[in-house]
């Protein structure tokens, strides 16, 4: 059977120059010799490849799937075992198998033929050993394609494979170097995330997933509606072994489906403890989660890199994680010649997110004094009884709508002028603290940056 498994076996610079190369592999791509991997991986394919092996420190390795220009002109899927050197030489060493061969060795191949993923057994093996190592916390999540059936009726077993490889490809490039992804069932998918153990990080590609696959399908000529829900735990917060974590996620993921399709759902005690069935976890469901120090750094990071560096972050996503965050009641971004909010989120603990959109009037704003502002742009109101305020529009605002806590970034150099508001309810116990109120300050300014080109 080895004989019609096709293996080659590759030596690479950090540059993905080829340094060596089996003979049979020029014979493959049917070229006498190709002097990158640039010349036979579609730019798209190699885009994963490269992020792969940035990821990699010296001396590991993972596993990756990308396709090669064969020499019939075919792009044939490639599972790569990829080894970074531990020496000065910083050379790669790559293992290729093509995936269609793998028909002809039986079931003991790792990946799924049609889709190029990691097969069921394979992916559940990982899965299953994640578990098994001691203080390793990640998010599992099973994936489905929403009424693919009708897909199947209506256009076909062929459009259907189509509608699976292509959302397979998306899931796998989103997911890129945070984890493994495999098809274990006809639209069904599941998800390691290994690198992932945030809740902001994780909903950050949960909402990228979930758009992605929508927006795609939306904007094509057939119509297709094409959209995913999907269930995610974390591991091993909620779970005592794989079995349990399975069950659990599974039972999220149709819980996705019976709330209406297009969406997560992330495993929540105070939400979802019945789902569970833990006693412990309907008697007591666990406290808000507290963001420490060194978590709320990595969100401010993580929110520079995608709104300043790429561009790609939602800005009610970012609204939403600063709100848990810095435990805020409220959060608004609105223009200066308008009296409502254009984005706003509010803190609302009966859905999964911990927040739901809310759009809120402030039609005060233009009566605001100049000289409430600091050198920093920056009007900050906070109290407990109104009465150590001095008496103007904004402190009567907050007493009319019970409010301990306003920070108000006034947004001068964006495209059309306005205001990031973060507001906290009499009731909350949230007292920010200095660290936390230069954090909504940078905030504010990041989204001033953002809305210059928006």
């Amino acid at each position: 059977m080895d004989q019609d498994l096709k293996k080659f076996q590759l030596l690479l610079d950090n540059q993905l120059n080829i340094v060596k190369a089996e003979p049979k592999f020029f014979d493959y791509v049917g070229q006498p010799m190709p002097r990158c991997m640039d010349d036979v991986i579609p730019p798209q394919d190699l885009l994963l490849m490269k992020n792969t092996l940035f990821a990699l420190e010296p001396g590991s390795g993972n596993l990756c799937c990308f396709r090669i220009r064969t020499a019939r002109g075919k792009l044939n899927w490639i599972a790569a075992n990829i080894q970074k050197t531990d020496d000065d030489s910083k050379q790669i060493i790559a293992e290729l198998s093509d995936i269609q061969s793998f028909k002809s060795v039986g079931p003991s191949a790792s990946f799924d033929v049609m889709t190029g993923l990691l097969n069921k057994e394979t992916i559940t093996g990982y899965a299953q050993k994640m578990v098994e190592e001691p203080g390793k916390g990640f998010y599992f999540a099973l994936v489905d394609i929403d009424h693919f059936k009708r897909v199947n009726d209506t256009l076909g077993h062929k459009k259907g494979d189509e509608v699976i490889i292509d959302v397979a490809h998306m899931i796998r490039d989103i997911i890129g170097s945070n984890g493994r992804v495999g098809r274990i069932g006809g639209d069904e998918f599941m998800i390691v995330l290994d690198k992932v153990n945030q809740r902001p990080r994780l909903r950050e590609i949960m909402n990228e997933l979930k758009d992605s696959v929508e927006q795609k399908y939306a904007a094509m000529e057939d119509a297709l509606h094409i959209t995913l829900s999907v269930g995610v735990t974390l591991y091993p917060d909620y779970s005592d072994d794989y079995e349990e974590l399975f069950t659990l996620t599974d039972k999220l993921l149709y819980r996705a489906k019976e709330k209406g399709r297009n969406r997560y759902v992330i495993y929540t005690p105070e939400v979802h403890a019945a789902i569970r069935g833990k006693e412990e976890d309907i008697q007591a469901a666990a406290p808000r989660h507290v963001y420490t120090e060194k978590e709320k750094k990595s969100l401010m990071l993580d929110l520079m890199d995608k709104f300043l560096m790429s561009d790609k972050t939602n800005v009610d996503v970012a609204l939403t994680d600063m709100l848990n965050a810095y435990n805020m009641d409220e959060i608004h971004v609105i223009n200066e010649n308008n009296t409502e909010s254009h984005y706003g989120v509010c803190r609302d603990d009966s859905v999964e997110s911990g927040s739901k959109i809310f759009l809120r009037s402030f039609p005060f704003l233009s009566e605001v004094p100049q000289d409430m502002y600091n050198e920093n742009n920056m009007l900050l109101q906070a109290t407990e009884t109104y009465t150590d305020l001095k008496k103007t529009v904004v402190r009567d605002y907050m007493e009319a709508n019970k409010l301990r806590f306003y920070l108000m970034y006034h947004m001068t150099e964006s495209r059309i002028p306005g205001y990031v508001i973060f507001m906290n309810y009499q009731n909350s116990s949230n007292r920010p603290s200095e660290s936390d109120i230069s954090d909504l300050l940078y905030f504010g300014r990041m989204m001033e940056l953002v809305l210059r080109t928006r």
